[in-house]
């Protein structure tokens, strides 16, 4: 009797104990979950009054030290992944092939895999495609240095540099005054003339509503049929803006003739619409009289068009466009911090962190994930080497054919050269505004893959159709000649620009060469 009361005693006691235990992880629990609801509602405290006067990124993150810690982790983004990342290595060193397909321009000297955002202006600075005296030293004697133009896209000083010069001044002002007024204005330092991207470039003071503060984007987007606005640029949802935000710099340009104005080649890319790379051309193609190009290449002599970062362009067409995904979804995926959803401001690769970015949409492993991107890339690498290939045979076959008209009318036939010439220099000019379409856009094909691969399939097919009309061009000249089968000739890799600071230009690291070795 007594046992069995002592027994029901200590299973009393122990529901009990355990009754308080749940009831007291319940309350943490609720607690917890109060905390950071408050945590949430109370980030961030706009205890500071921002102004564009003062754009330190410093500054706004008092007001935002999640986002500001974030910011600065850019600094130390210095990784590589198989075909992009932020590790400035050589380019050249990596792909010498670039070295001939950009003869005659300055890429072809100095062409780094960029860093980030953080180091936007540095870079800019730093690299030698735009330092005239190395430059005139080695090969580009006429380079006079860069416009000021190329300020709007590596500084976060470029709104205000506009508002006191003029917009038609500020492109035009060489870029290395613009620099020294910046050093004189706010000193040689990260935060002051050195400051690459900053919260200003994307955020209103007044409210961090989304903005966008570069005048050549608003210019083009209004002329596509978009409306402005004066506070936002143009007329948008936040959805929208979290990608226009980004394509006001990450897309194809050109300095008018005269003036070096920055303009995007898109008014024949219509609202809603995807880009093709034919709208591009077609553009060119009009205004040649105005623009006739960006260099004139030093072997085949072609009026050659240089294209730069079309991220923006190429992802118009891809699947993830079309599925209202935006740049920020990918490169600046949200995240929390305890009761606070931010969005991350390490601007960096997906592939840094994968399970954040694609898989928030898709529910597969991080390996799985990684493969699928890989595969892509891998078959765009892959096109583009044997794009590469194709565009150096044409142009190995336009110096042999200059040479034997030069030999058959004399070395002074520039009239003769020039017309036999003429159709093949337009084929490697299409070609290789095609392959750099893709090349310099830093996905590798991930942006928007069937629009890769077509856009290098015509690139490759044009540089064969070139080939046929310079036989062509020779058989009227009585000239036999067999267009060259295969690969062009791909010089040997050059070494580390000796003035330089490493990374920056140094080899790519080994892993990739042996990577690229696999990309046959």
């Amino acid at each position: 009797m007594n046992f069995k009361l002592q027994n029901n005693k200590a299973v009393i006691l122990s529901a009990f104990i355990v009754g308080v235990m749940i009831s007291t992880a319940i309350a943490a629990l609720l607690t917890d979950i109060f905390e950071n609801i408050q945590e949430g509602s109370r980030y961030p405290l706009t205890m500071y009054v921002l102004s564009d006067d003062d754009i330190n990124p410093a500054t706004w993150g008092r007001n935002f030290p999640l986002h500001y810690e974030d910011y600065l982790k850019m600094k130390d983004e210095n990784r590589p992944t198989n075909f992009g990342g932020s590790l400035p290595y050589s380019k050249l060193i990596r792909y010498p092939q670039l070295t001939r397909l950009w003869s005659g321009y300055a890429f072809a000297a100095d062409f780094n895999e960029e860093r980030t955002h953080f180091y936007a202006q540095i870079d800019q600075r730093e690299t030698f495609r735009t330092n005239r005296e190395w430059l005139n030293r080695h090969g580009f004697p006429k380079f006079t240095g860069q416009p000021g133009a190329c300020m709007n896209c590596h500084s976060s000083w470029a709104p205000k540099l506009i508002r006191q010069l003029g917009w038609i001044q500020f492109n035009n002002t060489p870029y290395f005054n613009l620099v020294a007024m910046l050093d004189k204005a706010h000193g040689k330092t990260q935060y002051g003339s050195q400051l690459g991207g900053a919260c200003s470039d994307c955020h209103s003071p007044k409210d961090m509503s989304l903005r966008i503060t570069r005048p050549a984007y608003i210019k083009a987007m209004i002329a596509r049929g978009y409306t402005a606005d004066i506070e936002h640029g143009i007329v948008a949802t936040r959805a929208e803006m979290r990608s226009h935000v980004c394509q006001q710099c990450h897309v194809e340009y050109y300095f008018k003739k005269g003036t070096n104005e920055l303009t995007f080649p898109w008014n024949q890319w219509p609202k809603g619409k995807s880009l093709r790379i034919e709208m591009i051309e077609s553009y060119y193609d009009a205004i040649k009289n105005l623009f006739a190009g960006d260099w004139v290449h030093k072997e085949s002599g072609a009026v050659m068009i240089k294209i730069q970062h079309p991220e923006t362009e190429l992802f118009s067409s891809g699947i993830h466009a079309r599925s209202g995904v935006t740049c920020t979804d990918c490169h600046m995926p949200y995240r929390r911090s305890g009761g606070v959803k931010i969005t991350n401001h390490n601007i960096s690769s997906p592939m840094h962190r994968i399970e954040e970015t694609c898989g928030s949409c898709h529910p597969l492993s991080a390996d799985e994930l990684k493969a699928r991107v890989e595969v892509i890339q891998f078959s765009t690498a892959l096109a583009l080497r044997n794009t590469e290939k194709a565009i150096l045979a044409l142009v190995d076959d336009i110096v042999k054919a200059r040479k034997r008209i030069e030999a058959q009318k004399g070395a002074t036939s520039t009239q003769a050269v020039d017309t036999a010439l003429k159709a093949p220099r337009d084929y490697h000019r299409r070609a290789q505004l095609r392959w750099d379409f893709i090349f310099s856009e830093n996905s590798t094909g991930f942006h928007s893959p069937q629009e890769s691969m077509r856009v290098l399939g015509q690139a490759t097919e044009l540089a064969r159709q070139g080939q046929l009309a310079l036989q062509e061009s020779l058989t009227r000249l009585n000239i036999s000649f067999t267009p060259s089968i295969g690969s062009g000739k791909i010089p040997a890799p050059g070494k580390p620009i000796p003035e330089r600071h490493s990374p920056a230009g140094d080899p790519p690291p080994q892993k990739l060469l042996d990577y690229d070795r696999t990309v046959k």
